[in-house]
């Protein structure tokens, strides 16, 4: 059972007994209402970035081609048909006929071009245009052009323009790829068809110049299309990059939307009465529970009010006179405390207030517990304690008037013979445990209802009170088995009358309490979580750094090992920020911490964002040497991941400067001295050119720890 300091008088704490154990004087818990700092961090949720996931980019379909997708098959079928209808035409008014073919056999192979394409058209309208049989016809047309050319009689040839218009018609159409291949068919043909002509109808300069010409139409329209194909790729990629980048800031502001919601309800409907309140004490944030404790509307606890208007004034003089005496013996100052506070309408309570205190920040969270059930409990308890004494007494003149004052106590109660069989018992202890009377008397001894761990630690602890030769205890906090094998939570009061060899019992149900207790206990364990981590690089703050370097401090000091300190900076932050956006600084912060927790790996280490874009690195029980090698891992390690850095002046991508201290803890030095010997070698670091690792100039007076 948990215990609270409580005032009951002039800077005299009393200590609620623990129900195993006797009542021993323990120094109290008084806040500093006077000095009071704040501690608690903006209440917004923590974000996981590595939890959100981007679309990737939709991938081309390699076996369709662009003029599948211009949806324009009919008119290249039209041009296609055009080509041998022009071909039959053109030999039939030229007056010279084809060269080494008749002219029956050109108008034959024109049908069958004809009839291969308009075959070719029904079948890839039926199953889908593929990549293979509209390479396969662009070969075929660039086929029929150079036949066209060589058969042509005149000198230079028109025809030589079919072979243009077939490479580049269709390049142009089929996309860069198609065009290449073309382009490689016509370059190795063509010499070939024009070296046949030379020899079948002689050489003639103004051919030449022809075919000179038409291969440079050719190759600068390929060079074109390439670069053409080279900007609209470049375009489809920066299209796909600023849509990834938008999806993503979608997903983070829904992500800090979501964890603001999680965590403010967490903060408004927790059944502990919380406040946020300001450095002088003034109330700037409450949730419903502690409205409906104070009975104070919003609008009026925040008009002004401060939490000491609302504790009883003779409290809180006692808290202040308390407060000085323990200040000037140099004790340090409580955050838990019991007293009195008065709601709206004067009405007196009993609380516990909880303060969570950082002394960097402006703000501290309070919870108070209502205890007012609890005291009016502990009271009717010792009130019914009295009352089962006085009934003691009037048993011995009346059995009856004992038994209906047994019956009626308002408790579970039962009389215990000296061998712990049960030999009375009144109603409410048969509707605690659901046996029935005649279940109990005689049958039943006190020790089957105790639990039996519980009942172990209870006699563990009398056998020991027994050989210090210290009183027994008259209350216990334990577990209570029913009759169906439920467990309760119980306070259990004895009294044994003076010279009586039975002893009363009672039994008070406190489980409603326990779990109150449990619920309070999880609040205060996700706040603490809040409280001790840095929201944007899931690593310890500013306050998780002081307290572990501290500890460490401390045990290090008493054991006479090496304390080593890494502080990181993040070269050219600013200008970073600048450049790039705060954004991508946060996203650069992340990443140096993960970083950070994979290089510093070990459960002693603590790696901390000290403030902005600086970060540390606690490593107990480590020397120069090896604090050194890290440090260089950690620096070489964020310089391996090339996140372009456009804004640095030390290289073209992010850089971090560490300073590294190493020292034993002693008598003669605080733990200021560690940090500051850090910072300097971090700020040599700097003035050296950045991007690198300094050592401090304590770590020369240090000897060498063994490894």
């Amino acid at each position: 059972m948990k215990s609270y300091p409580t005032l009951t008088g002039p800077g005299v704490p009393r200590i609620m007994p623990n129900p195993t154990h006797i009542h021993n004087p323990e120094p109290p818990l008084i806040l500093d209402i006077a000095s009071i700092t704040a501690d608690l961090a903006e209440e917004d949720a923590l974000l996981d970035l590595d939890s959100i996931s981007f679309p990737s980019a939709k991938k081309r379909a390699p076996a369709r081609l662009f003029t599948i997708k211009d949806k324009a098959p009919d008119l290249q079928l039209i041009a296609r048909c055009g080509f041998p209808l022009m071909l039959a035409l053109y030999f039939a008014i030229n007056l010279k006929p084809p060269l080494l073919t008749p002219l029956p056999v050109v108008i034959v192979l024109c049908a069958l071009f004809l009839a291969y394409h308009m075959y070719s058209y029904r079948r890839n309208k039926q199953h889908g245009f593929s990549s293979s049989s509209i390479g396969f016809a662009n070969q075929v047309d660039i086929a029929a052009a150079l036949l066209a050319w060589l058969i042509d009689p005149a000198d230079p040839s028109p025809m030589i323009m079919l072979v243009v218009i077939a490479v580049i018609g269709n390049g142009m159409r089929h996309g860069f790829a198609s065009f290449r291949a073309l382009l490689q068919i016509a370059a190795v043909a063509a010499p070939l068809v024009y070296l046949l002509r030379i020899q079948m109808i002689g050489f003639e300069p103004l051919s030449l110049i022809f075919l000179t010409l038409c291969a440079f139409l050719i190759f600068y329209t390929y060079v074109l299309s390439r670069q053409n194909d080279r900007i609209r790729q470049e375009n489809e990629n920066r299209a796909t990059r600023l849509e990834l980048d938008n999806y993503k800031l979608k997903q983070l502001g829904m992500a800090l939307q979501t964890s603001e919601i999680r965590y403010r309800n967490i903060f408004d409907n927790s059944t502990a009465a919380m406040v946020l309140l300001e450095n002088d004490m003034r109330i700037s944030l409450v949730n419903a529970s502690f409205e409906k404790l104070t009975q104070y509307s919003r609008n009026e606890l925040y008009a002004g009010k401060r939490l000491s208007d609302i504790i009883y004034r003779d409290d809180l003089e006692r808290i202040k006179r308390f407060h000085a005496r323990r200040k000037k013996m140099g004790g340090t100052t409580p955050t838990e405390y019991e007293c009195k506070l008065v709601d709206r309408f004067n009405n007196i309570k009993h609380v516990i207030i909880r303060f969570n205190i950082t002394h960097w920040h402006e703000r501290l969270m309070a919870t108070i517990e209502d205890v007012t059930v609890q005291k009016r409990s502990r009271a009717a308890l010792l009130k019914s304690g009295k009352k089962l004494r006085e009934t003691f007494a009037l048993l011995s003149q009346s059995e009856k008037g004992y038994r209906n004052l047994f019956e009626n106590t308002g408790t579970a109660t039962i009389l215990v013979e000296k061998n712990m069989r049960i030999s009375m018992v009144n109603t409410q202890f048969t509707e605690m445990t659901k046996y029935e009377k005649n279940e109990i008397i005689g049958k039943k001894r006190l020790s089957e209802f105790i639990e039996r761990k519980n009942l172990f630690r209870i006699r563990r602890f009398q056998i020991k009170q027994k050989k210090k030769g210290l009183p027994l205890p008259t209350e216990y906090e334990c577990l209570m088995i029913d009759k169906a094998k439920n467990m309760k939570y119980v306070v259990m009061k004895t009294y044994t009358p003076p010279d009586q060899n039975t002893s009363i019992v009672s039994f008070f149900d406190i489980t409603q309490r326990k779990k109150d207790e449990a619920a309070l206990q999880q609040a205060h364990e996700r706040l603490r979580l809040i409280s001790t981590t840095d929201e944007l690089t899931q690593v310890a703050n500013r306050r998780q750094f002081n307290e572990r370097l501290a500890g460490e401090w401390n045990r290090l000091k008493r054991e006479g090992l090496p304390l080593s300190l890494v502080m990181c900076d993040f070269d050219c932050f600013k200008s970073y920020n600048d450049a790039y956006g705060h954004q991508s600084g946060d996203q650069c912060l992340s990443a140096i911490a993960n970083i950070l927790k994979t290089i510093f790996k070990r459960s002693a280490d603590v790696v901390a964002r000290y403030g902005g874009e600086e970060f540390t690195v606690i490593m107990p029980n480590t020397d120069l040497q090896g604090a050194l090698e890290l440090a260089e891992s950690a620096r070489a390690a964020v310089e391996a991941l090339k996140i372009p850095s456009k804004a640095s002046v030390v290289s073209p991508y992010v850089t971090l400067s560490l300073g590294v201290s190493a020292l034993i803890p002693s008598h003669l030095l605080t733990p200021d001295a560690i940090i500051r010997d850090a910072d300097n070698a971090l700020y040599e670091a700097k003035r050296l050119g950045r991007n690198r690792c300094i050592s401090g100039t304590c770590c020369q007076e240090m000897p060498l720890a063994n490894p």
